[in-house]
């Protein structure tokens, strides 16, 4: 027995004829006599009476009509909600944003939210990128934004864009007076502020100082980006940061921006999410208006779309 000889079942209780139900349901009489004797042969007792007028219930026929439209409105109801649920979502979502990145996306996200979404309570994390993935594989965030080209085991990420990164000076630097470009072998020798591992950005230039087989010369490790800027300006050492980050707020005025080369340094910005660990209706909506605030982004040409 299913739902849909349930269903026929019903459609000829109410129209008191096989031919009618047929016709209603759009389903071939001999079909439906069929299902008929099949749901009788399961119950093992009669369900109808043939008259010359048609057909009636039976004392089991009739429990049977009543248990089933109980069923029937029991189903189209959890309808209703599954779809009310993806239509409206609801409930809690939870999203990590490394800091870098919170300046275009954390404001303009929660906007989009409270106009598309109302019902969703929405939590934002931010911190440096390093923490990311584990925070996803912790269950602390239903999602975050990450970088890096391959997510770790237990991780599903969903490309998202592409930036470059610059090494940033005091305004004036002498190290970077007259130059439109700087190459990586030249970078790695300047004295750099730059964050712990794992941060993503530090993440790059160990792997660039990898394959030119020197170390970088970190002389301060900070993980405030903000104030790495602020030391930068100040003529205490060199950094390497997005141009993006690099050339937003009002120090920004006091820095030089020179790009990389030899080889250059670029970075995937991608949506991660735990593998295997379906995301509900709330974090899928977020996720949706996450990746269309990138696309927008991308548009006005913050980022890449390229994959690489």
């Amino acid at each position: 027995m299913d739902l849909r000889q349930l269903r026929y079942f019903l459609s000829i209780c109410e129209q008191g004829s096989l031919s009618r139900a047929a016709t209603v349901l759009r389903v071939a009489q001999p079909a439906l006599s069929l299902h008929l004797k099949r749901l009788e042969a399961e119950f093992g007792c009669p369900l109808l009476h043939r008259t010359s007028r048609g057909v009636v219930p039976t004392e089991a026929g009739t429990r049977l009509a009543q248990r089933a439209q109980t069923l029937q409105t029991m189903m189209n109801d959890l309808i209703d909600d599954v779809r009310g649920i993806e239509a409206a979502p609801a409930g809690p979502a939870v999203i990590g944003i490394p800091t870098s990145l919170g300046t275009i996306l954390t404001v303009p996200l929660v906007k989009l939210i409270r106009e598309h979404y109302p019902d969703i309570r929405l939590r934002v994390v931010e911190s440096l990128s390093g923490h990311m993935q584990e925070w996803i594989l912790s269950g602390e965030v239903d999602m975050a934004v990450v970088f890096g080209i391959e997510p770790p085991a237990g991780l599903t990420a969903e490309f998202l864009a592409r930036e470059s990164l610059c090494l940033v000076g005091a305004k004036a630097s002498p190290d970077l007076r007259g130059r439109d470009r700087i190459d990586m072998e030249s970078v790695l020798a300047l004295p750099l502020i730059m964050p712990s591992r794992p941060h993503g950005v530090r993440e790059e230039v160990e792997r660039a100082a990898t394959i030119r087989r020197r170390p970088p010369n970190v002389i301060v490790e900070l993980d405030a980006l903000d104030q790495i800027k602020t030391l930068v300006a100040d003529g205490i050492g060199y950094t390497i940061l997005s141009q993006r980050f690099a050339r937003h707020g009002d120090i920004a005025a006091r820095l030089d921006i020179i790009p990389i080369f030899r080889p250059a340094i670029e970075r995937t910005i991608s949506l991660a999410h735990a593998s295997g660990q379906p995301l509900s209706s709330a974090a899928r909506a977020v996720h949706g208006q996450l990746r269309a605030l990138v696309a927008g982004h991308t548009r006005n040409g913050y980022w890449s779309d390229d994959h690489g």
